[in-house]
């Protein structure tokens, strides 16, 4: 009797302890459970949030991120600086549409406006993304009717110009498309004597002079400067991407022309040049008769002087390159001292050059 009952008492005692056991496997178990479902709730929260990423790490993500941000109208509210802001702008619309790293021959500029409001000097997201949207479908339309063989964007720049009384800010962009052309000769023959006149814009308003001399009245589209752009864009050596798109951000404009080396600092006196047919590397007509130099009465360039503007062209865009950027583009037009129409007066070529800085996703732009 005594045994039975020790025996009871032993198996119940097992019992208890199987159950104390189980008992604590289970809370074991729930904690396990609970601290998983915990983590997995915070990692769901962490991939809902927006995590920063830098522009200095990945341009691309940067800014395929803030695009989407800026599209989001949970985040329209949100402010930056006008600076900021034109930055950002200018740097989208290159990632949306910049297709870097084509040849080409030939660029048609074409040119936007858009008033922009602001708040204390600030703008809002919503704000930049409604001035995104009209440009955007501004470089569509206007890519879509550009007649350019092999054509491709390749940059978009943006500049505010000017804030009213009102606060709100004047936004140009220029909108540059290349194409190329496999006719163009690298170097200028025999017949190849210009007017010196050819200015364009990029408000669809063109001053051409044509050919002159013995050809006067051929080409009469054409002119001096598109001829030397068209040369010059060829000769310039191609920055691309190996593997997927490519586009540009951070762009500056330095224009050129035989003032130069007293407007950018140090003087160096690089345009100049003694051996020019003109004193400079970019065409300068003089024909005042108190002046010695006086250069190319008529303003028809012959086609060894055209030569040797063209053979400049490259020496300018290295000398001028910022550092850390590359060219994206180069183009000539004429000015006189006293305005447009007035071709009597002296006249010079401009050389602007648009550097950037080349972006490459190796993915491909995922728009």
């Amino acid at each position: 009797m005594f045994n039975f009952k020790y025996n009871e008492r032993k198996g119940k005692m097992k019992k208890v302890k199987i159950l104390s056991v189980a008992l604590a496997l289970t809370i074991v178990a729930a904690v396990i459970i609970a601290c998983t479902k915990e983590k997995e709730t915070k990692v769901a929260q962490k991939s809902n949030e927006m995590v920063t990423v830098s522009k200095e790490d990945d341009m691309s993500a940067y800014l395929k991120q803030f695009k989407e941000k800026m599209q989001s109208t949970s985040k329209g509210d949100e402010t930056l600086s006008m600076e900021d802001a034109r930055w950002h702008l200018e740097a989208v619309l290159n990632y949306t549409y910049g297709d870097a790293g084509h040849l080409f021959s030939d660029i048609q500029c074409d040119t936007f406006y858009y008033k922009l409001p602001t708040q204390n000097k600030e703008i809002t997201l919503a704000q930049l993304n409604e001035a995104f949207n009209v440009f955007s479908e501004s470089v569509e339309e206007t890519y879509t009717d550009c007649s350019l063989p092999e054509k491709s964007i390749l940059a978009i720049q943006t500049k505010f110009e000017s804030e009213s009384r009102d606060g709100d800010v004047s936004v140009r962009s220029i909108l540059s498309i290349g194409g190329s052309s496999n006719t163009i000769n690298m170097c200028f023959d025999s017949t190849d004597y210009w007017d010196e006149w050819y200015y364009d814009n990029g408000d669809g308003y063109i001053e051409a002079g044509g050919k002159c001399g013995l050809y006067e009245g051929d080409c009469p589209d054409s002119g001096a400067p598109l001829e030397l752009t068209r040369k010059l864009n060829l000769r310039m050596p191609l920055c691309n991407c190996h593997y997927g798109g490519g586009y540009y951000t951070d762009e500056e404009t330095v224009i050129l022309s035989y003032y130069s080396d007293y407007q950018y600092y140090p003087f160096d006196n690089y345009v100049y040049d003694e051996n020019s047919p003109c004193r400079y590397k970019l065409y300068y007509r003089n024909e005042d008769p108190h002046e010695p130099w006086a250069s190319n009465p008529g303003g028809c360039i012959c086609p060894e002087d055209m030569n040797y503007y063209l053979s400049k062209g490259p020496e300018l865009v290295d000398h001028y390159k910022p550092i850390g950027k590359v060219f994206i583009s180069g183009y000539y037009q004429s000015l006189n001292f006293v305005g447009l129409g007035l071709r009597e007066d002296n006249c010079y070529h401009e050389l602007i050059l648009n550097y950037g800085k080349l972006n490459c996703n190796n993915a491909g732009n995922d728009n």
